[in-house]
């Protein structure tokens, strides 16, 4: 199994993906994978297949051309953990959702996938390095931009 990070897409026997990129054969079971594109009328379905299933997701809203993808099949396209892609497979095939892809047989994923989410303690210290980060990064923007002011106003 291989995959590619921009598409987040899996494949079994390329080598480069449809756009352009190199598939990578190292794969974290924690990387989102593609599952599904749906309209609106489909949409309250998936998810609450989804959230019944306890099968975290996330949801990209795309237009009906991408000039990367092509067309897609429709609004919405939902992403899971690749170590929950069979069980997502399953369970959006037990409504009807989903027809199951070729590729199902090839999965070799574990029956019980495990997710855990960010603990509290962490979430809150990657959101305080984060605005420590940001506060740097303006910082040294607006010092290098009156540093280049400086520089003009000395000269001409």
């Amino acid at each position: 199994m291989k995959y590619c990070s921009r598409c987040r897409k899996i494949y079994f026997s390329e080598n480069v993906c449809s756009c352009g990129k190199k598939l990578s054969e190292k794969i974290d079971l924690n990387q989102p994978v593609r599952l599904i594109a749906v309209d609106e009328v489909n949409k309250g379905i998936v998810e609450n297949t989804l959230i019944k299933e306890k099968i975290p997701f996330s949801e990209s809203v795309v237009s009906k051309v991408t000039p990367m993808m092509g067309v897609e099949d429709g609004k919405y396209v939902y992403f899971v953990p690749i170590s929950f892609l069979k069980k997502a497979i399953d369970a959006l095939n037990g409504v009807s959702a989903m027809d199951i892809p070729d590729y199902y047989e090839k999965l070799d994923l574990p029956d019980e996938p495990e997710w855990e989410e960010m603990s509290p303690f962490k979430r809150n210290a990657v959101r305080i390095l984060s605005v420590i980060g940001f506060i740097i990064i303006v910082f040294l923007c607006v010092s290098a931009v009156d540093l280049i002011a400086n520089i003009f106003t000395t000269k001409f």
